[in-house]
């Protein structure tokens, strides 16, 4: 999968024709995985690329000042599912004030229509464009007019409750880390720095500024670090982000700075994985 970086300076996203999902895409839960799916399909249908654009930072982090932003996933993590879904070529752009002041006439000629897009593919509840003046709506009316493909993908739910990156947000900061694989479709990772490691095999771990960790207590985890994974236990003791211990069921004599952890249910201190 190519990665592209870009600013609202480049003149365009591509020549060659494709077939673009657009979104934030926070988690890639199975919503945008409906929606990304769809735009693989008719992509391959019209033996096209597979495109996807997604932002960095997050629009609240610009528009709403909202410093404090958790995500689900890092960028990194991101383009890394993107690329095991399939997308030939992601376009990352830069949210910034400029770019935020298009009008949703200016967004669609520019990174649709002089872009050779053939086919855009949009959740439902999608807006673009200064203010978000742009909607679906807006969207059908000028594929219409100008001449390219559009696939509005409704809401995906669970439970009557739409699959959301709010809602697994909220689980995973409940503690809910079980329910997660209902909505994301896997259990929930994140990746974390490595601050202390002790022989007795707890380790004190630090996520990055940006990523949830769920409420204290104590989980049932498996830890990957290089081309090992351990399983164990995740103990956060209060909400300070540096009060945090793994727990490994067999020792690691060394251990690289950085590893994921992945989360699968809220137990006791007696209780073990074993998945």
């Amino acid at each position: 999968m190519e990665v592209i970086n870009l600013t609202h300076r480049d003149k365009q996203l591509s020549q060659t024709p494709h077939i673009m999902a657009v979104g934030f895409f926070d988690g890639v839960h199975l919503g945008h995985q409906e929606l990304l799916k769809h735009a693989k399909e008719l992509a391959r249908k019209q033996n096209v690329l597979f495109t996807a654009m997604t932002f960095s930072p997050h629009p609240d982090e610009v528009l709403k000042g909202d410093k404090n932003r958790k995500y689900l996933m890092s960028l990194s993590q991101k383009i890394k599912k993107m690329e095991s879904i399939g997308v030939d070529k992601l376009f990352v752009m830069e949210f910034d004030y400029t770019f935020a002041s298009l009008l949703p006439a200016e967004f669609i000629q520019k990174y649709i229509v002089n872009s050779n897009t053939k086919h855009v593919v949009v959740g439902f509840d999608f807006t673009f464009g200064f203010k978000a003046q742009g909607n679906t709506t807006y969207l059908q009316k000028e594929s219409e007019k100008l001449g390219f493909g559009l696939s509005v993908i409704p809401k995906k739910t669970y439970l009557q409750e739409k699959i959301s990156s709010t809602l697994v947000r909220g689980l995973i900061q409940e503690g809910n880390v079980d329910l997660v694989p209902y909505y994301l479709g896997s259990n929930y990772e994140v990746s974390v720095h490595v601050l202390q490691y002790k022989i007795n095999g707890n380790i004190i771990v630090h996520p990055s500024e940006k990523s949830i960790f769920p409420s204290p207590g104590s989980y049932l985890v498996k830890v990957k670090h290089g081309t090992k994974t351990l399983n164990g236990k995740f103990h956060q003791f209060s909400n300070s982000r540096g009060d945090n211990t793994l727990e490994l069921n067999e020792p690691v004599h060394e251990f690289c700075d950085d590893c994921s952890i992945e989360f699968f249910s809220r137990v006791k201190f007696t209780e073990s994985l074993s998945v």
